[in-house]
């Protein structure tokens, strides 16, 4: 799954566009054995209700590790799918599944900036058993399938600072943090929503930015 120089978008495009409802589905191998990262499908007509029910179910679980806090249905996820994901050249979706055919996590990239090469890793979820080191070695290759196949240049990824787990994965990845900006809760019908402000109550959460920096664990 490579693409030309200044074709990423394109390959983008056409990875939400496979797979399926009676579509081949394309992968990435993954540097684990049995692992591979399959886009998940936003064609509307072919959405695959496994995936869907799974993003849901998982959105709920995590639900404190987002920005925005809401209860998920299948249908508000597969209308995110459809509407938000699929039509954004800067967003994509992997499903991490195992050698079994055993769907074990998620992961993708958002924020695409195709002119500066900068991208976000984006809500990366461990949500079924696996082997150690299954989410590690994924993510590792969906930045390098990022940086080399998609011509992009730089991984940037955003954790909330009480996700210490996650602040700690990062970290061993080889995320090295910029800087941190306060985070203000906001209550909005059906919705909790948490935005950047330097105002900001004292001890409040805040936002770590983070980039990669090879080897730098």
């Amino acid at each position: 799954m490579s693409a030309p120089p200044g074709s990423g978008p394109t390959l983008v495009r056409a990875l939400k566009h496979t797979g399926g409802v009676g579509h081949p589905s394309l992968s990435l191998q993954v540097d684990m054995a049995g692992l591979s990262l399959r886009p998940v499908t936003t064609a509307a007509d072919r959405l695959h209700e496994p995936d869907v029910v799974r993003l849901t179910e998982w959105r709920n679980r995590f639900v404190q590790v987002f920005l925005t806090e809401f209860e998920a249905t299948a249908e508000r996820t597969a209308d995110w799918l459809r509407e938000v994901i699929g039509p954004d050249d800067s967003k994509i979706i992997f499903m991490l599944d195992d050698a079994d055919g055993r769907t074990v996590g998620y992961m993708g990239l958002a924020q695409i900036d195709w002119e500066s090469g900068r991208f976000e890793v984006d809500g990366i979820v461990r949500g079924a058993p696996q082997a150690k080191g299954g989410i590690s070695a994924g993510l590792r290759t969906l930045m390098s399938w990022a940086l080399g196949q998609l011509g992009l240049a730089e991984a940037r990824v955003r954790v909330r600072s009480d996700n210490p787990r996650a602040v700690d994965f990062y970290r061993r990845i080889g995320f090295v943090e910029d800087f941190r900006r306060p985070l203000v809760r906001t209550v909005e019908p059906g919705m909790v929503r948490w935005t950047e402000q330097d105002d900001a109550p004292a001890g409040a959460p805040t936002l770590i930015h983070m980039t990669w920096v090879p080897n730098a664990r």
